[in-house]
């Protein structure tokens, strides 16, 4: 049985990707059905926010420079908190994930309540405060958890819902 909060949890995300975003670029030029988690080329958008601490985080930092591992998430999700073991994996250990910088996007949760739960997961990679889900609609995120890696030329080379094999991907 489902908890009234997950039930209005799904029916708010339901909502929200189901309204226009009125962005002009989107994660894949447009091409990419809003409902698709399509895997292959596609093009970065750029954005900034706050990560848990209050620093000011873009994603335009790191293209150019090292592959980028978006993940879009939340704290009330049963498989985003059984992932944060292997996240955590990768972010220790850079010679395995290629290099790869980690960006986990908190999906519209409050920063006291994401900060409980990184300190009670000892959550060790970087968490950004997508707390009005603008970045999620920019890339068009369907589900949660939605991994988007970028390569270190800005180009998306896996879109999913699984944990990517990073090396595999940027081979």
């Amino acid at each position: 049985m489902r908890s009234a909060g997950s039930v209005i949890a799904a029916l708010a995300l339901f909502m929200l990707f189901s309204a226009p975003t009125g962005a002009k670029q989107t994660a894949f030029g447009g091409a990419a059905a809003a409902s698709t988690a399509v895997s292959g080329p596609g093009e970065w958008v750029d954005f900034t926010l706050p990560d848990a601490g209050g620093r000011t985080i873009s994603l335009g930092q790191f293209i150019g420079r090292k592959p980028v591992l978006l993940i879009f998430w939340a704290t009330w999700c049963p498989h985003c908190q059984e992932s944060v073991p292997d996240i955590n994996r990768m972010h220790r250990e850079p010679a395995e994930n290629g290099n790869v910088q980690i960006l986990a996007l908190d999906f519209m949760e409050s920063p006291a309540k994401v900060s409980s739960f990184l300190s009670a997961k000892k959550v060790a990679f970087p968490v950004l405060l997508d707390r009005k889900g603008a970045v999620a609609r920019m890339y068009r995120v369907v589900g949660i958890p939605t991994y988007i890696l970028i390569d270190r030329k800005g180009k998306v080379v896996y879109r999913g819902h699984d944990t990517p094999n990073v090396r595999k991907h940027l081979e």
